[in-house]
């Protein structure tokens, strides 16, 4: 853990990894390690070329944590067996998506708390936390979870054009 925790602010402050390739090979990396260190299965959806465009540390120090959070609510709450990790790039547009198989949550209020049914308290900070990070790098933060079915985490930041 500790490890990991070093890795991460090396990686963070490094700018040389302030590009949407570092970044998403960051994340594929780190989603794949963790996943499998608890026994999910893990999907990758990547393109196979992504654009040069480079990304201010704070934007991939943010997005990070935001998706780090999302597996983590996956391996914690969902009971998910697979967990899918998509990241895609049109029109300017990053979008990174954590999809998980487990057994979804009634969203029950507009700030996206987990539910009580699940054993929690309405009062966890985790979705509110996602949400609240991507907002502040100009992004937007989409969950869609129905019990049964799973739950789908979407961030999509509207990038400046490259200028490179």
């Amino acid at each position: 853990d500790a490890t990991r925790a070093m890795d991460e602010i090396v990686w963070a402050v490094n700018p040389k990894h302030d590009t949407i390739e570092s970044l998403a090979t960051y994340l594929e990396k780190y989603g794949f390690d963790y996943l499998d260190a608890v026994g999910i299965r893990c999907r990758l959806d990547l393109p196979a070329k992504l654009p040069p465009h480079r990304l201010t540390t704070e934007v991939r120090h943010n997005l990070f944590l935001a998706y780090k959070e999302a597996l983590h609510n996956a391996v914690k709450h969902a009971g998910a067996t697979e967990v899918r990790i998509t990241i895609a790039f049109e029109a300017n547009t990053l979008e990174l998506v954590v999809e998980d198989n487990g057994r979804g949550f009634s969203l029950n209020d507009a700030t996206n708390k987990w539910p009580r049914e699940h054993g929690r308290t309405a009062g966890g900070n985790g979705l509110e936390n996602m949400n609240r990070r991507v907002r502040e790098i100009g992004g937007e933060c989409h969950i869609h979870s129905e019990p049964g079915r799973g739950t789908k985490v979407k961030f999509q930041l509207l990038l400046e054009p490259d200028i490179s």
